[in-house]
Order: structure tokens, then C-alpha cells, then sequence
């Protein structure tokens, strides 16, 4: 994964799949996450759309109608997010966090990260 993290916050793993503007990634915490680690590992789960293999630092600017369904009860999820809308070094994704064995949704909602600029 294409991230400047490190343990204990580098939540997202492994990119499972990705495809034109979803991708699956695999996530796993420390203890059992709250919903704050959920959505950072989300955004961090959004450099699966990395254009560069070189680390990137990104700024989670907007978090907006976040929901925690069920108490997390595992410390590995699914996270799928999906690019929604993308200007300059502003990206929109919509996120869903499963349990990584079956269809329960945790938790859902939308984030904006904007990208450092390179060279700044």
C-alpha cells in the first residue's frame, strides 16, 4: 500500500481488488476499532487508487454522514470504497466496512481527501 503511516495507525493492509472506481481492501487493527479508526482506515484504504507507488501524504478533510451499524467485533474488516468525484488533488469516496467473513456492514459513510502537491 501506497501510504506514509506506520504502526500503530496504518490500518489498511492489503488492496484485494481494484477496478475503474472500487476497491476492496483488507484492514486490521490493534483492539477492536472505533468508529474514528473505521474512517481513518477508510482513507487510508482510499490510496488503493494510488497513481504513483511513491508515499503520498493526503489530508482527510470532510467526513460526512458516518454511520456505525453494528459493534465491531473482529480485528480485521473489508473496507470497499468507491471514488465518487475527483478535482485536481481533491478526491470524494464513499466507503462501506464489512466483516471480513460474511455480509455484515459495520459502519458506512463519505470522506474528501486532498493530496499534498508534489514538490510542496
Amino acid at each position: 500500500m501506497n501510504l506514509p503511516h506506520l504502526p500503530p495507525i496504518r490500518f489498511a493492509k492489503e488492496v484485494l481488488t481494484c477496478k475503474d472506481k472500487k476497491a476492496s481492501v483488507l484492514c486490521e487493527f490493534p483492539y477492536l476499532p472505533t468508529l474514528p479508526m473505521l474512517t481513518e482506515a477508510a482513507a487510508q484504504a482510499s490510496s488503493a487508487f494510488a497513481k504513483s507507488d511513491t508515499p503520498q501524504n493526503g489530508f482527510l478533510v470532510l467526513i460526512k454522514d458516518v454511520s456505525l451499524h453494528v459493534k465491531v467485533q473482529s480485528l480485521t474488516c473489508i473496507i470497499v470504497v468507491e471514488e465518487r468525484l475527483s478535482l485536481g488533488n481533491s478526491s470524494e469516496f464513499y466507503f462501506e466496512v464489512f466483516e471480513k467473513e460474511g455480509d455484515v456492514m459495520y459502519a458506512n459513510g463519505s470522506l474528501m481527501i486532498v493530496l499534498e502537491e508534489c514538490g510542496a
